[in-house]
């Protein structure tokens, strides 16, 4: 079982993963709306950035039980939702704020130490 501290640092990595994950989405979107250099470089930062976050997750995996780390990974849909909201100007619907909200609850109940 972990400590305090390295739950909170095991929490901070989390975190970066979910950033690293949800730039590597943002990537590909920005890559579909460019042609030639400029998508296939956008291409290479999104899987450069997946390539990160792998490394990332070994390392958690290691240091932190998998029923533990895995739901922080569903955290990447809120980046997404606003993401498209911000920088795409996509309709979000009352259906999605709900769906996201069950997720929200769901991670913190997964992701709770008894």
């Amino acid at each position: 079982m972990l400590t305090a501290k390295p739950f909170r640092n095991t929490v901070f990595l989390l975190l970066i993963s979910v950033f690293l994950q949800s730039f590597s989405f943002l990537s590909i979107k920005y890559s579909t709306l460019q042609t030639g250099i400029a998508s296939l470089l956008l291409l290479g930062f999104a899987f450069g950035f997946l390539a990160l976050r792998a490394i990332l997750w070994q390392f958690l995996l290691k240091i932190a039980d998998l029923s533990h780390v895995y739901p922080f990974a569903a955290l990447v849909q809120p980046l997404i939702l606003i993401y498209a909201v911000v920088l795409f100007k996509e309709t979000v619907t009352p259906a999605n704020i709900a769906g996201l909200l069950v997720m929200l609850v769901g991670v913190y109940f997964m992701s709770r130490r008894v």
